[in-house]
């Protein structure tokens, strides 16, 4: 398991779903689920690609084509305002138009809801659909745009030390000498991806 990842199940393993209604968007094979804490009262998977048998069918940047479960189509309606968790973990370099899909997770979030979102920062290019990278300060002019009322933006470094570090970048295909560390940030740290808490 990659250390982004261990990082990322480390937030989550902060997260109680009892009794929640739950939407994990992007899952694949490996819901949120497995490392929260707690039993959701409803728990339920989108995905954009059918290989992974999610229980809804949907592109988070196609608003023109109806929901699909089960293989019936539920209108777009029917999900708005309706989870208490929204998951969109390592989804959003996926998507074209990510304002648009930052929409959708905000319209599928109940009022005083949580959305929780995860993004790499240093990640090589994977899978054909693999369009941008995102910053704190990208996360802190959108969110309010689309209606998140407050928000957290935690930051995932790198951190094992400078050897560590290099080899991390080694294995990326990366050069230390193009890194510009922030103001007082440590020289061995980078950051490496950023998790969310978004509330509606």
């Amino acid at each position: 398991m990659s250390k982004s990842r261990e990082q990322i199940n480390q937030f989550l393993s902060e997260i109680n779903l009892d009794g929640k209604t739950v939407l994990d968007v992007g899952v694949q094979d490996n819901p949120a689920a497995k490392y929260c804490n707690g039993s959701a009262r409803k728990y339920l998977t989108m995905d954009v690609d059918r290989e992974w048998r999610p229980n809804f069918l949907y592109d988070l940047n196609d608003d023109k084509i109806d929901i699909g479960y089960l293989g019936n189509l539920v209108n777009q309606q029917h999900f708005k305002n309706r989870f208490d968790v929204v998951f969109c973990l390592e989804v959003l370099e996926h998507c074209w138009s990510p304002v648009q899909a930052l929409e959708n997770l905000f319209d599928f979030t109940k009022e005083g809801g949580t959305c929780y979102i995860s993004t790499p920062f240093i990640n090589p290019l994977h899978d054909k659909w693999d369009y941008l990278r995102y910053t704190p300060e990208w996360f802190e002019k959108v969110l309010p745009m689309v209606g998140f009322k407050e928000f957290t933006i935690k930051k995932r470094y790198a951190t094992l030390g400078v050897l560590d570090l290099i080899k991390f970048y080694q294995a990326e295909g990366l050069r230390m000498s193009k890194i510009r560390l922030n103001k007082g940030q440590h020289k061995d740290q980078a950051l490496i991806g950023l998790f969310i808490e978004a509330k509606k």
